[in-house]
């Protein structure tokens, strides 16, 4: 890596913020600056302010994004206090809000936290990872909103909001390239008025971007993403009462090699290990992976999708009636090689293609009145089909047979979704407000789940410890009633007390990873029943509820933003995935789940140049599972063969996450403006699995920008860099799939992403 020009552009803009925030202090007009810029957020499916809200909501910028160097929604996390979003080798999503998330390695199920692209529910975790473009902003909802958000909104939700057609010709582009590993990004975006009536934009993303750990026997940098994008907007006013908005975006994101290795602790392990086969076994971002069943000998994971959706606003002379339909589908291609060797021992291969049709219909009353409502009704109707085809050869372990032998999972997965949902509000005089909501879902899912041996191999491994059954019917239905209420109060104007209580679910259903294990005895002319797979395979609903308080306040003369919030949440029947690395391979299962503690966000407009920003997250995320007793690798058991359960710290879940900002904006000459950024992220140490394993160390990052642009705002160019000073630890962690390096004191390990600086040029009018 190119660190010497990376040290000093880094070293350069700190230096130059550091002088210009000294001179900034001394200016009179410190004490005269301009006011905070107010926060409009949809988290409620309307506009409103985010300081009149009872709802813990942060919004990230679309400019804020791209001055940050964020291209997806794992980047943008990182700016967003208490909240965590890591992948694991497979993209499976660890995404957790103040210390509670879905680990979703079983792709059946949903995130806790839903994800809304201008209003239209992403159903599956695949589409979490694809490019963000053109974003007029990102909210971080925290917190329990099933009422108005959905069924998978208990712990919270993300909602990008995309940039509209506007009423005047525009047109904007953004070029980078990546001075420390290589690779470069492009974005333009136009809009075109028809006529008076109908208007166009269009917008087009793509990047190529080397990753941070450097596969020696390929060469390659992994993940290196290759990211196409392409979206159309088309807004038509077809009268004075009737507003259309028809969208379809196509994306094809490409990963190309893996950002994981081989880890090994304890040095007197590391010593015996065979590092002239998988690699030194340091915490270092390099890795030994080859697969022949790519051309470049590389992991690969491709996604397709398409996303197109029209929605329509009725004036109906004071209510407004919303329809938005949706549909989306995708096609998945990953190979995954897990021995991490340059043998071709562990392959998983999966192949997914899913669709999806949403229709919600609702009607809402304008803003601003004393009583606000809003109804309606939501369908949802998916199929989703994965075939993995999991490809094992462990020669010399167990005699030869256990870990040999591979075998593929067939899931086909068909749900629909009905829901109806009220809410409404009253504003009492003197500042009293309460607001309140109901909604009823009914969900169904019809599954067909199937495992084969590879023909021509019958081994231990895929005959008993993983044994075949036919495709097995097996369905899921359920009805859920959820609901928020809250009580907000005005002390002054700007000051704004509220407390608030959240119900909300997810379904449970059945998973495509679960190994399954049966007794021999238990297996029929060899295969498992399938009384045994739905046993074997089913998950409980998932039930949350949530109590917070706090005060929402603007001060000194609206310049500086105060929001502080208490928070206690409880999850009953938390769906929980864990990969033991043994002969139990995945099991997903549930029990209780809790987090509580508080959260301070804050910013302060110190003069019109000069502006802070800074947020704390406190969270104490617990579980109660049944730990793997490491002498058996199973579930733990007390004398008398009972189940023994504990309470833990949740995977993924520091207790502490916190952000800190400064930025400088200033004309410097009658045709240039000088513009200046740092923050810095800290995050505590955590845990990657249950039971407290695979620790990751405290992590603290800095983010540096400087760049100039012209007085009117029409062009500009920038340097930013992320992660400057290069601090290594563990994002992500868990035994390895691959069983040889386990018995040798191996795990796998995913660095967090390392430094980068680029440089970018911009333009817009």
């Amino acid at each position: 890596m190119k660190g010497s020009i990376s040290s000093s552009v880094a070293l350069i803009a700190m230096a130059a913020s550091l002088a210009v925030a000294d001179r900034a202090a001394a200016q009179d007009e410190a004490a005269t600056g301009g006011q905070l810029q107010e926060i409009v957020v949809t988290a409620q499916k309307r506009a409103e302010s985010a300081q009149n809200i009872p709802v813990a909501v942060q919004a990230v910028s679309g400019d804020a994004l791209a001055s940050a160097g964020v291209k997806d929604l794992v980047q943008a996390a990182t700016l967003v206090p208490g909240v965590v979003f890591s992948r694991a080798p497979d993209d499976g999503l660890a995404m957790t809000f103040r210390g509670l998330g879905t680990v979703a390695r079983s792709q059946a199920f949903e995130l806790s936290q839903a994800l809304f692209v201008d209003g239209v529910f992403m159903g599956k975790g695949r589409m979490y990872t694809t490019s963000f473009f053109d974003v007029d902003r990102m909210e971080f909802i925290k917190g329990t909103q099933s009422t108005l958000l959905g069924k998978n909104a208990s712990l919270g939700a993300v909602s990008v909001v995309t940039r509209q057609p506007g009423d005047e010709l525009a047109f904007d582009a953004r070029a980078g390239y990546e001075v420390e590993r290589g690779g470069y990004t492009l974005d333009a975006a136009t809009t075109v008025p028809l006529n008076d009536k109908v208007s166009l934009r269009l917008a087009g993303h793509y990047n190529d971007l080397q990753g941070w750990v450097r596969n020696r026997v390929t060469g390659n940098w992994g993940r290196e993403q290759k990211d196409l994008g392409l979206r159309a907007t088309l807004r038509v006013r077809a009268t004075e009462t009737l507003t259309l908005t028809g969208a379809y975006q196509y994306a094809d994101n490409r990963q190309i090699g893996a950002s994981y290795q081989l880890v090994v602790d304890d040095p007197a392990l590391r010593a015996a290990f065979p590092t002239n086969v998988y690699g030194d076994a340091t915490f270092d971002r390099y890795t030994s992976q080859f697969t022949t069943r790519t051309d470049n000998g590389d992991t690969f994971h491709g996604n397709k999708s398409h996303i197109a959706s029209l929605k329509a606003e009725l004036d109906l002379g004071g209510p407004i009636l919303v329809s938005q339909t949706a549909y989306l589908r995708y096609k998945t291609n990953y190979v995954d090689d897990f021995d991490f060797s340059p043998t071709d021992e562990v392959n998983f291969l999966r192949d997914e293609k899913y669709r999806q049709f949403t229709q919600e219909l609702r009607i809402q009353s304008p803003g601003g009145d004393a009583l606000t409502y809003m109804a309606g009704v939501y369908f949802l109707s998916s199929r989703w089909h994965s075939v993995e085809d999991q490809q094992w050869a462990a020669p010399g372990v167990g005699g030869g047979q256990l870990f040999n032998g591979g075998y593929t999972n067939d899931f086909l997965q068909k749900s629909k979704t009905y829901s109806a949902f009220a809410s409404g509000s009253y504003e009492f005089g003197g500042g009293l407000k309460i607001a309140g909501g109901i909604r009823w879902t009914r969900e169904t899912k019809d599954i067909v789940s199937g495992r084969t041996p590879d023909a021509g191999i019958q081994t231990v491994w895929n005959t008993i410890a993983n044994p075949p059954f036919d495709p097995t019917p097996l369905s899921h239905n359920v009805n859920f009633f959820d609901g928020n209420v809250s009580l907000q109060y005005n002390l002054t104007d700007d000051v704004m007390a509220f407390v608030a209580y959240g119900h909300g679910s997810k379904s449970g259903g059945y998973v495509e990873t679960n190994t399954i294990a049966v007794p021999p005895t238990a297996l029929v002319n060899g295969k498992v029943p399938a009384a045994l797979v739905a046993a074997g395979s089913l998950v409980k609903d998932e039930y949350t509820q949530t109590v917070e308080a706090g005060f929402k306040t603007m001060l000194l003369d609206r310049r500086l933003r105060f929001n502080i919030a208490g928070f206690y949440t409880k999850v009953k029947d938390f769906q929980d995935t864990v990969f033991t690395g043994g002969t139990l391979g995945f099991i997903t299962f549930n029990g209780p789940a809790r987090t509580k503690g508080v959260e301070i966000e804050t910013a302060f407009q110190a003069s019109r140049e000069l502006s802070f920003n800074a947020g704390f997250t406190y969270a104490d995320a617990t579980g109660e599972i049944q730990p793997i007793d490491p002498a058996t690798n199973a579930p733990a058991l007390d004398g008398n063969g009972n189940p023994v359960f504990g309470w833990y710290r949740r995977s993924q879940a520091p207790k502490v996450v916190a952000n800190a900002g400064v930025n400088y904006n200033a004309e410097i000459t009658d045709s240039l403006a000088l513009e200046l950024g740092a923050s810095v992220r800290h995050r505590s140490s955590m845990y990657n699995q249950r039971q407290e394993l695979f620790p990751s160390k405290k992590l603290t990052t800095l983010d540096l920008s400087a760049g100039v642009r012209s007085a009117d705002d029409r062009w500009g160019i920038q340097v930013s860099g992320r992660n400057v000073t290069n601090e290594l630890v563990q994002d992500f962690a868990s035994p390895s799939v691959d069983p040889i390096p386990g018995a040798l004191g191996a795990y796998l390990a995913g660095p967090n992403e390392a430094r980068t600086v680029t440089v970018s040029v911009w333009t817009k009018f």
